[in-house]
């Protein structure tokens, strides 16, 4: 079963991503993407899941060519971190 893929952000950069890292769960990645009809036209989000390969799926499955995943930001454990609005 694949775990949840969730956008935390859209249009986002890693800068604002290293600024709010105290705040974000382990399981946040960078990612890359773009559809193959976009000629320099990418999208960088900042998207929760807890493996690669479910977000590579996800995006690919939508029509997008995923670039890059970057890991390694957030510090509060995925169970315990629950966003605003909840």
């Amino acid at each position: 079963m694949k775990e949840p893929v969730v956008i935390h952000f859209e249009n986002t950069t890693k800068e604002k991503i290293d600024k709010l890292s105290r705040e974000l769960p382990t399981d946040i990645h960078l990612v890359r993407y773009k559809k193959p009809t976009w000629k320099k036209k990418q999208k960088v989000s900042a998207i929760r899941a807890y493996r690669k390969t479910d977000i590579f799926d996800t995006l690919y499955d939508q029509g997008y060519q995923v670039l890059e995943i970057e890991s390694g930001f957030g510090s509060i454990r995925p169970n315990v971190f629950t966003t605003k609005c909840d």
